[in-house]
């Protein structure tokens, strides 16, 4: 009877061990990553919606008229900035404008009192902080920042492009723009 307990026992046991294994294989290596669209499974993408009301507010104001953005660049200071010798910001909030106007349905004027923002990061390849291979990859990222009158952000997501010339951009703004518009 002890040996059917035993046998029992070490069953049990090899059971929990080999499904805690295939738990842990089947795991997102890089929890957070965004998934969701094509285009993020393409480039390293993160996207947190902090307030899904109001981002569904805004995405109605998107379909309905023109909508203002601010931008800025973030160069790279610890090794030599060559990004922005390539691509210029006043380049990119035209991609970034383009894909914003391709969303427009109808003109209503609806109130608009959300900021919208974004800013390219060049890659500091060179920063101390950077120890790995992997986080020495990519050329750089934009962030793509939504608020609300309080300014507490409602949405935001990083999109990665691999391109040191910034032949990928366009693709990473389109990306970062449908993201926020077909945010649920």
């Amino acid at each position: 009877m002890s040996s059917k307990i035993t046998v029992f026992i070490i069953v049990f046991f090899v059971t929990l061990i080999g499904n805690s294994v295939y738990q842990q294989m089947q795991k997102d290596p890089t929890p957070g990553k965004a998934k969701r669209l094509q285009c993020q499974r393409e480039a390293t993408t993160f996207e947190k919606g902090y307030a899904l009301k109001e981002i569904q507010e805004f995405q109605q104001i998107l379909k309905s008229e023109h909508v203002p953005f601010t931008s800025s660049i973030e160069k790279s200071s610890y090794a030599k900035s060559h990004l922005f010798e390539y691509v210029q910001l006043s380049q990119v909030d035209e991609m970034f404008k383009k894909e914003l106007n391709s969303y427009i349905k109808d003109n209503k004027d609806l109130p608009n009192h959300f900021k919208l923002s974004y800013y390219v990061y060049e890659n500091d390849v060179k920063d101390p902080g950077k120890k790995t291979k992997k986080s020495k990859l990519y050329a750089g990222y934009i962030v793509t920042k939504l608020t609300n009158e309080k300014n507490r952000v409602i949405y935001q997501s990083q999109i990665d492009f691999m391109d040191k010339k910034g032949a990928d951009i366009a693709k990473t703004v389109k990306c970062s723009v449908k993201s926020l518009a077909t945010f649920k």
